[in-house]
């Protein structure tokens, strides 16, 4: 992965990732959402996995597109895309959610590793079409 596309792929984990802490953050100060019931392994607040999953895809699919357009080489740079994008967001929860807000729990629902997939997946699927395309 070339330098500039090193920096590309680190900006659009960053982005994707103040997007769900925004957003997770939103749900924690309303209380009713906030209170919403959880669900036993699969999320811990419902109401941040309901808009994020989503939302998620949708970013995703648009940044990766947008990154393996610019490059020739799709067939390596989706896979390389999909683990950074993971690997700094994973980071990102740990400092943030594990280490400074505490939350201890915060990696046993299967909600959160969906979206670390999905972050791999993605990216992968979109550089298999586009380059089926070439």
């Amino acid at each position: 992965m070339k330098s500039n596309k090193a920096i590309e792929a680190t900006w659009y984990a960053i982005v994707l990732w103040i997007v769900g802490f925004v957003w997770g953050m939103t749900v924690y100060m309303i209380p009713a959402l906030k209170n919403m019931p959880s669900i036993s392994h699969i999320s811990k607040l419902p109401a941040v996995g309901v808009v994020l999953l989503p939302l998620c895809l949708v970013m995703l699919w648009y940044l990766a597109r947008r990154y393996l357009a610019s490059t020739n080489r799709r067939s390596v740079e989706g896979l390389k895309l999909g683990f950074v994008l993971a690997l700094i967001t994973i980071v990102l929860d740990t400092l943030v959610y594990v280490v400074l807000l505490g939350s201890v729990d915060y990696f046993a629902f299967l909600s959160i590793w969906i979206v670390y997939a999905m972050f791999v997946i993605v990216p992968w699927l979109l550089r298999r079409n586009l380059g089926q395309a070439q």
